[in-house]
């Protein structure tokens, strides 16, 4: 089994490759208090290069990568990145927001549109009501994994609307200061995000996935 692993941070991450989750993953199971702590760990407590532990993948070809472990991670921090690229383009920051969805869809070398991040559950639930760029074009039945999508992208919207009106609410702004803060708040955020570091853990194939996925010890709690 090769296996090779390389310090990287979430930008070189989803800039460089596409990524799967295979259908013998768990389904998203992270919890509001799980969200919270990634949140205040992450976001309003950390410096820059923030450590997150290790995302193992495999070779799946056509320039995409399977997730053996951080599907999890990778998942929340899709959903926090599709969440500020709305929030930009509401706030008027449409370049921002334009530059932030490269990161969760993107032509490939075909020319066709891809989302970086790809599942095959719960799906289309997560491409049309959490990564697409505008409103969905089709209604989805919620299941219960639908539901804790659901659950966690309106509590990441949450925490930057909270964000944004705490500066609309500050009286001692003028709208252009206002404006101007809550552009640099949202790049902040955006910058916390993509600087966060991983160790990346490549292996040859599925075969090897499937037999670090049956060791008793995972590479990885988090997920």
């Amino acid at each position: 089994m090769k296996i090779n692993s390389i310090d990287k941070n979430v930008k070189n991450i989803l800039s460089a490759n596409y990524y799967k989750i295979p259908r013998f993953q768990r389904p998203y199971s992270w919890t509001q208090e799980n969200i919270s702590d990634f949140w205040t760990d992450t976001i309003v407590d950390s410096e820059v290069d923030y450590f997150i532990g290790s995302i193992v993948v495999f070779d799946a070809g056509n320039d995409t990568f399977g997730i053996v472990d951080g599907q999890q991670r990778l998942s929340t921090i899709t959903m926090i990145l599709c969440a500020l690229r709305n929030y930009l383009h509401a706030e008027g920051f449409k370049g921002l927001a334009d530059a932030v969805h490269q990161l969760i869809e993107r032509a490939d070398i075909n020319n066709k549109p891809r989302f970086v991040l790809s599942t095959e559950s719960p799906f289309p639930y997560f491409q049309e009501y959490v990564q697409k760029y505008g409103e969905p074009d089709m209604q989805v039945q919620v299941g219960e994994e639908e539901k804790d999508i659901e659950t966690t992208f309106n509590q990441i919207c949450r925490y930057i609307e909270e964000t944004v009106q705490s500066i609309k609410n500050d009286p001692t702004l003028n709208d252009e200061g206002k404006k101007k803060q809550i552009q640099d708040k949202l790049i902040s955020i955006r910058d916390k995000l993509l600087n966060l570091k991983v160790i990346f853990i490549e292996l040859d194939n599925e075969d090897d996935a499937y037999t670090i996925w049956s060791e008793p010890l995972r590479l990885d709690t988090l997920g």
